[in-house]
């Protein structure tokens, strides 16, 4: 298998991981020998599928406040 990032051989390695809700800390992915890409089903799987972005968390433009008149010589000029 071929590295999708540099095109390097990539090996099977068993990695060793902090233990997730089902208690396991073993898996086995795809290691490339030359950039160090790691690449196992749920990664993927994730790169087939990204995730949907969240709109309600996204950055909006910051709104911008116009001046309703302008003064000139004392007076207030409104604006159309």
């Amino acid at each position: 298998m071929n590295c999708p990032r540099c095109r390097g051989l990539m090996l099977r390695d068993e990695f060793l991981d902090l233990a997730d809700e089902a208690g396991q800390c073993r898996f086995t992915a795809w290691r490339c020998l030359i950039c160090g890409e790691v690449l196992d089903p749920l990664i993927a799987k994730h790169r087939r599928s990204p995730p949907e972005p969240m709109v309600d968390r996204a950055r909006l433009p910051h709104k911008v406040h116009y001046l309703s008149g302008v003064r000139k010589g004392g007076k207030v000029v409104h604006h159309a």
